[in-house]
């Protein structure tokens, strides 16, 4: 039974060490995610206390506080930034500052879904005068931008228009103009990625993300959006999401209310079925999208949505019979734990229980070590000396036959009091005694009544009842080796035993056995 037990323990406990086992780095990196979703109020009004100053400076009327506002807004919120492109209008001094605001101008109309008005604009935009103004890489990173918003998702701009084209020849411009900026390797990059090159594209994506601050969450989460996509189109599924869910805790650590992250990670986990993230993500997209204005991603966002909520009710009540099973899977767990551990401690309580006897039979083991110890060397002492005093007194009988004859050997043969020393004898017995256990008196009297008890002073002999109790102690039970040892009759040692059961404040039949107990 034990050895079952022994082996039904660690398999429950591989079991539940198998469902508890340690995340993965994608279940890491949605748990980060959602911390940051729920920290979003706080990025937010870091980011507006951040730019106080900046408003402070608004109120001296200069053009570089109006455009380093909307530089602020730009991705928070399209109607702030919209605000401070008029204010940047209205104190345009310089020709570089006319253009600025106009291209400016171009990239916001875009984002708040005014893609006509942007391209008219756009388009009327003077080459030779931007370049003059040194603007020309401002003019065509604001191209490409508006661009791919007008080629990625289909839209009424488009009809018969291919936009894809117009995006490819301000990107290869850019491109031949800089490719040491950021801007310019994100370019080239997705020029690569979209000539079927990805392995490429991802290197210059991860060697820019290494070298980027950590601080700079504008740039990072450019760039995790950009490496998500590139997984995805090489089919590392789970790879795209992580960098999708790096790149929405960058936007809502910058803060950003424009981005695509959190919509396309919705998307991408409501196709592995991760139904109620999914809902719970497209949600705070549209709440921040809202939020900011910005017009272009909310009618996106308005279709996935209504696919993820239907989707979502339905995997509802498949969850609630996955939980059903789970509930009475657990149960039965739970249920198989109990009884091992159950046994388990039943088992604990026999092996205390050994262990406590072990105890007790070492313990007896030691006393009788120290007794035995105690008493072999005293009388291993005590017998050589009377070796010495036998061969001490057979030269003195020599010495008698020699020079005073047969008759004066006898009358010394005769003379007991040279062999019947036992007083010395019994002295070292009690000395010895009370060295093993110095409270061993004081343990009969306080077994015995209080008229009956003994007082025995330093130095002086037992007496003959506790030599008789202190032989019991030592093992010797049957009385006429007691009586043998102590050199007097067996009637003495019955009477003696007899009179102290008697006398005994506990129950007759254990005064001895407590006495055996005395230390």
């Amino acid at each position: 039974m034990k050895k079952r037990t022994d082996l039904l323990l660690p398999l429950c406990l591989c079991i539940i060490l198998a469902a508890c086992s340690h995340p993965t780095t994608l279940e890491l990196t949605l748990m980060e995610l959602d911390e940051a979703i729920e920290d979003k109020e706080f990025y937010r009004q870091a980011f507006e206390r951040k730019n106080d100053s900046l408003r402070v400076q608004l109120s001296s009327g200069s053009w570089e506080s109006a455009q380093a506002l909307y530089d602020e807004y730009l991705h928070f919120s399209a109607d702030s930034a919209g605000h401070y492109i008029e204010l940047m209008e209205q104190r345009t001094g310089s020709r570089y500052q006319v253009l600025k605001t106009a291209i400016s101008k171009c990239y916001i109309l875009g984002t708040a879904h005014y893609e006509e008005d942007a391209l008219t604009l756009f388009h009327s935009l003077d080459a030779r005068e931007i370049e003059e103004a040194g603007l020309t890489a401002d003019y065509l990173s604001t191209g490409v931008k508006i661009f791919t918003n007008l080629s990625r998702f289909p839209h009424p701009l488009q009809k018969d228009r291919n936009y894809s084209d117009s995006l490819t020849t301000y990107r290869n411009a850019y491109i031949k103009r800089d490719t040491l900026s950021y801007e310019g390797r994100k370019l080239m990059a997705q020029s690569l990625r979209d000539k079927g090159d990805h392995g490429r594209a991802l290197e210059i994506f991860k060697s820019c993300f290494e070298k980027t601050s950590g601080a700079d969450y504008h740039q990072l989460t450019s760039i995790a959006y950009n490496m998500a996509l590139l997984y995805g189109l090489t089919g590392e599924n789970d790879n795209k999401k992580i960098w999708l869910a790096k790149s929405a805790i960058y936007d809502f650590k910058a803060p950003n209310r424009d981005f695509l992250s959190l919509y396309e990670l919705a998307l991408t986990l409501y196709w592995g079925k991760d139904y109620r993230r999914a809902g719970r993500y497209i949600s705070t997209h549209l709440e921040n999208v809202y939020a900011g204005d910005f017009q272009a991603q909310i009618i996106r966002s308005s279709d996935a949505q209504n696919v993820i909520i239907e989707a979502a009710l339905r995997a509802e009540r498949e969850k609630q019979t996955a939980l059903a099973t789970a509930i009475s899977i657990l149960g039965i767990l739970a249920f198989l734990i109990f009884w091992l551990l159950l046994i388990r401690h039943r088992q604990a309580i026999k092996l205390s229980k050994a262990k406590a006897q072990l105890e007790e039979v070492n313990a007896a083991l030691s006393n009788a070590n120290k007794i035995k110890d105690n008493y072999v060397f005293r009388y291993m002492d005590l017998s050589v000396k009377y070796l010495d005093k036998i061969e001490e007194n057979r030269h003195k009988l020599r010495q008698i036959a020699r020079s005073q004859g047969t008759d004066a050997l006898l009358k010394e043969l005769r003379n007991a009091a040279n062999y019947a020393d036992y007083k010395e004898f019994y002295r070292i017995f009690d000395q010895t005694l009370l060295g093993v256990f110095p409270g061993f008196v004081d343990g009969v009297n306080a077994l015995l009544r209080e008229d009956a008890r003994f007082e025995c002073r330093p130095g002086s002999a037992l007496p003959t009842e506790i030599r008789i109790l202190a032989s019991i102690r030592l093992g010797i039970d049957e009385s006429p080796h007691i009586a043998s040892f102590l050199k007097c009759s067996l009637s003495t040692v019955y009477t003696y035993r007899a009179k102290m059961r008697n006398q005994a404040l506990c129950p007759k039949d254990e005064f001895e056995q407590r006495v055996r107990e005395l230390e």
